[in-house]
């Protein structure tokens, strides 16, 4: 197999009113072809455009018909030839000249077309490659606070092969699927399955080989072009996570008449990974705490059409703050991340973009889709530890089909790969006792106390009573932050302030409280790095959500990062906080910092201010630290390590460090109730979900009454989230509702357990 990069020189045109259904429809044969694209294409109307590519901006978030298009030079010697697409956002067709050879659904795994023969022989072609994000019902993602961005935004290639060759039609894969597993004994098992095109009258049969990391035959074993083998190594040098990601190399040959006809290399690793309800994650039989990292695949300036080394300065990053785990949310990221989680020993969480499950068969064997591509292309990296099937499904709705669709993903993924977990996100409004809690081998939730809702305080119990009431399942925390704008800045933080102050402080109180969950196989923290949200107007940004511990551009690490850098890193730091909060009015602060040390030594323009020990958080903090007018020089030393910062003392507040409509105080807009007002213990309230209260006919015909108009539009059509509190719902548009007497009524009604 030779692959040829084709990522120069490609002509690209939007299609405003055209839809990829109509062109599969006349490529078919059931529909003429669309008059306005066959007055574009070859008009010159294009640009010229280098992959990877996405025509996202952010003042033009386009969701529509694309088309991409090169003319192709052949060797007319070749004898097979595949267009190779590591994925295209979100839907694409290929087309060889006029001919359709792929129809892909789904806008993050690998996929193939087959040129056919008379083009190579003929020496060239026209490549066109129609590619859509327009938002289609069937397509997950459906739902999501992130961007669908659009674009051939990881290249294409061309795979050049002879006559027998592996089948790079199936699944995206390099036509050889192979699963580790540890015996008992502790005997290593590769499970390989070959898929293979044979010519005609050609004998052909397979050779595996698995070398060591120092490139030494351990093992091999031959077998038929279409059976299914098992190679073993005794004791084999275990992938260990951090500690030693040790990797093996998989040979897979083809040979036919004696000779190699094709060949695949991969990366496998041994391992095992399981879960206790008790005593969290094991790898190895060892207990493995996971201080993870969640991870959108996007960068600002190019957004989703990152390249190796934007994937590899992630990476660095990831590294220096100490994490042991990262969850490649929402959907399937390039094997560049997977083969460097593998390298560098990361466990990962690998996931399809299930967010929203409607009752639709097409959806259902989309995701089916999605999850076979998934499994079978990454199936070989020692990194992935469970499959993720849903997040925060329940937002919609918490209803028996879809604990079955839930079923039937398991099912599949269990199919494929027998021994991995499979996972699911669950939001917080997720009861202990709901079915999306039964499915899976594991479960995350995802919780944002001392943000969109509660006290930050608010973790402690509300994990514990999950715990107490499903004490056999393996918990964790899959998502929880808050956003935090590095411009923005408080001295004394609330929440909704965006300040970077708040941020900090939010993550200093809530990870200890995890930390001390034994019962937690660990947490994520959302998010490593900002991401682009088209829906999102808040904090002082359009189309940002600013929950990372560092920003889009990559550029500022804010103090959070630091904060568990200070819990999880080796490498001696010293960090002082508020850095970026310069001009300050108070003729004294508090100085924070964030370390690893035991102790550190503050001096104020080149004084010795005192010594300060670590309080066991990462957090050393200096009281009453007095500033004098104009600029205070600031020095933080522990042994050799040093850090330095400037804060100047003025007499007029920097008015640029506040946002004075951010609902600073209050994580809910309209709020006017107290917890105590609204929560009456065993009876509904207005803090119960949408989905609860619609399901209980008291509370539902008191819901009607109140509030008919938006009764009607829950009940009716499925825009409304239900599985949010109701009165999240009625903060974005309760006018006309009087909630305190809707609340007051459902506060005399009594759950029915």
């Amino acid at each position: 197999m030779n692959r040829i990069a084709m990522n120069d020189a490609w002509q690209f045109v939007k299609l405003p009113g055209c839809f990829i259904q109509t062109l599969r429809e006349a490529a078919n044969g059931t529909a003429a072809w669309p008059q306005e694209i066959q007055e574009r294409v070859g008009s010159g109307i294009s640009e010229t455009v280098c992959l990877p590519h996405t025509w996202y901006r952010d003042e033009d978030a386009y969701r529509g018909l694309t088309l991409y298009e090169k003319e192709v030079r052949t060797d007319p010697s070749w004898e097979c030839l595949f267009v190779d697409v590591p994925a295209a956002d979100q839907q694409a067709l290929i087309f060889a000249d006029e001919t359709l050879i792929a129809d892909h659904k789904g806008g993050y795994s690998a996929f193939r077309g087959e040129i056919p023969e008379k083009m190579i022989r003929a020496g060239h072609f026209t490549l066109r490659i129609f590619v859509s994000n327009e938002v289609n019902d069937a397509i997950s993602p459906l739902a999501g606070d992130f961007a669908v961005y659009g674009g051939l935004y990881r290249g294409v290639n061309l795979i050049v092969a002879g006559k027998t060759h592996f089948d790079y039609l199936y699944y995206g894969t390099n036509g050889v699927t192979a699963r580790t597993s540890l015996a008992e004994n502790g005997t290593g098992r590769v499970f390989l399955t070959p898929h293979v095109q044979a010519g005609q009258e050609e004998t052909a049969f397979m050779r595996y080989t698995l070398l060591n990391g120092s490139g030494e035959v351990q093992a091999q074993v031959t077998g038929g072009p279409e059976e299914e083998k098992i190679l073993e190594i005794s004791s084999p040098h275990l992938w260990n996570g951090k500690n030693d990601p040790y990797l093996y190399t998989l040979r897979a040959e083809l040979l036919s008449g004696g000779q190699v006809a094709d060949c695949m290399e991969e990366h496998i690793g041994f391992r095992s990974v399981s879960l206790s309800p008790e005593h969290g994650f094991f790898l190895n039989g060892q207990p493995l705490r996971i201080n993870g990292v969640a991870c959108h695949h996007d960068l600002d300036g190019v957004f989703n059409a990152k390249r190796e080394q934007d994937i590899d300065r992630d990476f660095t990053l990831i590294g220096e703050i100490g994490a042991n785990a990262l969850r490649l949310s929402h959907y399937q990221h390039p094997q560049h991340a997977y083969d460097l989680a593998d390298s560098k020993g990361y466990v990962v969480w690998a996931e399809i973009p299930m967010l929203k499950l409607p009752h639709s068969d097409a959806v259902l064997e989309n995701a089916k889709q999605q999850l076979a591509e998934l499994i079978l292309q990454n199936m070989h990296h020692p990194s992935v530890f469970c499959w993720g099937i849903q997040n925060e499904i329940g937002m919609f709705n918490d209803a028996p089909y879809m604990h079955d669709a839930l079923r039937q993903l398991k099912a599949e993924a269990k199919r494929l790969d027998p021994e991995r977990l499979v996972t699911g996100a669950n939001l917080y409004t997720v009861k202990a006792s709901s079915g999306l809690n039964d499915v899976t081998d594991m479960i995350g939730y995802n919780i944002y106390f001392g943000w969109y809702y509660g006290k930050m305080q608010d973790y402690d119990t509300f994990l514990d009573r999950l715990h107490e009431k499903r004490p056999n399942l393996p918990l964790g925390i899959s998502e929880y932050g808050v956003d935090a704008n590095p411009k923005l800045h408080a001295a004394d933080p609330k929440v909704r302030d965006y300040s970077e102050e708040y941020q900090a402080l939010f993550h200093e109180t809530v990870y200890p409280i995890l930390k001390s969950k034994s019962y937690l196989w660990g947490s994520f923290v959302w998010n490593m790095f900002d991401f682009a949200s088209p829906m999102r107007r808040e904090g002082g940004t359009l189309n940002r959500n600013q929950k990372g511990l560092v920003t889009f551009d990559r550029k500022i690490r804010k103090d959070a990062f630091y904060y568990y850098k200070a819990q999880w890193s080796d490498e001696p730091f010293v960090h002082i906080c508020s850095r970026r909060f310069v001009r300050r009015t108070e003729p004294s602060i508090a100085v924070r910092l964030y370390t690893n040390q035991k102790t550190v030594t503050l001096m104020v323009n080149g004084t010795a201010a005192g010594e300060a020990v670590n309080d066991g958080n990462g957090t050393v903090v200096f009281e009453d630290v007095l500033l004098r007018m104009g600029e205070n020089r600031i020095e933080a030393v522990s042994g050799a390590l040093r850090d330095v910062c400037v804060f100047i003392r003025t007499d007029t507040p920097d008015e640029s460090y506040t946002l004075p409509d951010s609902g600073a105080g209050k994580t809910v807009r309209n709020w006017f109730l107290s917890d105590d007002d609204i929560i009456r213990e065993g009876f509904y309230s207005i803090k119960d979900t949408a989905n609860d209260l619609l399901g209980d006919a008291r509370s539902r015909a008191v819901i009607a009454r109140f509030a008919p108009d938006l009764f009607r539009l829950m009940t009716t059509r499925d825009v409304i989230p239900l599985g949010l509190s109701l009165q999240s719902i009625l903060s974005r548009d309760s006018s006309g509702i009087d909630q305190k007497a809707l609340n007051a009524e459902l506060n005399q009604i009594p759950v029915e357990e």
